[in-house]
């Protein structure tokens, strides 16, 4: 079957040794998110001494949400390291139960290896998307440049803040948790750019549904319902 392939790297890593400290936290880090969201994908394929995880998705939004809640997460933990990203579309073999941790196999698990070959030799690029048109492909990459771009503004020590404030956008509740004014903690959400963070969120979220509706608009059929 054919299925978009999320594949996800812990930049800078040095993987000679098994037992480096980085892979172990890449792994914990890992395995922290995907439990809860299994819903979202198909199978989990790990490899190259643990570096590079990969997950066949479910649809191309599940993969969109997945990025998203693993930066999020980082957020939260201040960015202890960074991650690239890359999606793309092809042949896979998944389990016959869908939701368990089986390795999957096939030529796009191949082709997602090279495109994040690929994405590693551009200095500061962390998303690449590689999905069946070229044009959808080119949109979604400058989309996810411009939200890298917000993101990686955002110092470490911004990050919890940032954090909390993209999943409360109540800026009085932060305030009066913080201990903090009122005008501070908006002061910082206008200074932050949560609102345009969330606005290039809600974008790329919403870009597979318009993909969607595009196709079957020019064939006059109705799309699946998902």
């Amino acid at each position: 079957m054919d299925a978009y392939i999320l594949s996800a790297e812990m930049v800078h890593m040095d993987t000679r040794r098994p037992d480096n400290d980085e892979i172990k936290r890449f792994i914990n880090f890992i395995e922290g998110i995907i439990p809860g969201k299994l819903n979202l994908l198909y199978s989990i394929h790990m490899f190259n001494l643990h570096k590079i995880f990969q997950y066949a998705l479910a649809d191309l939004k599940a993969g969109f949400s997945l990025i998203f809640q693993l930066e999020e997460a980082l957020l939260l933990k201040e960015k202890p390291f960074e991650m690239r990203y890359v999606i793309t579309y092809g042949e896979i073999e998944v389990p016959k139960r869908k939701h368990m941790f089986f390795g999957i196999v096939g030529s796009g698990i191949a082709r997602a290896e090279v495109k994040m070959g690929i994405l590693g030799s551009r200095s500061g690029e962390r998303f690449y998307m590689d999905l069946r048109d070229r044009e959808e492909s080119s949109f979604l990459t400058k989309l996810f440049g411009l939200y890298q771009g917000l993101y990686d503004s955002w110092k470490p020590k911004d990050c919890k803040l940032a954090a909390q404030l993209i999943s409360l956008w109540d800026y009085n509740f932060i305030a009066k948790e913080l201990g903090k004014s009122r005008s501070l903690i908006w002061r910082r959400r206008k200074s932050l750019k949560i609102k345009e963070y969330n606005n290039i969120k809600d974008l790329i979220l919403k870009t597979p549904d318009l993909i969607i509706k595009k196709k079957f608009s020019k064939s006059n059929e109705q799309p699946p319902a998902f």
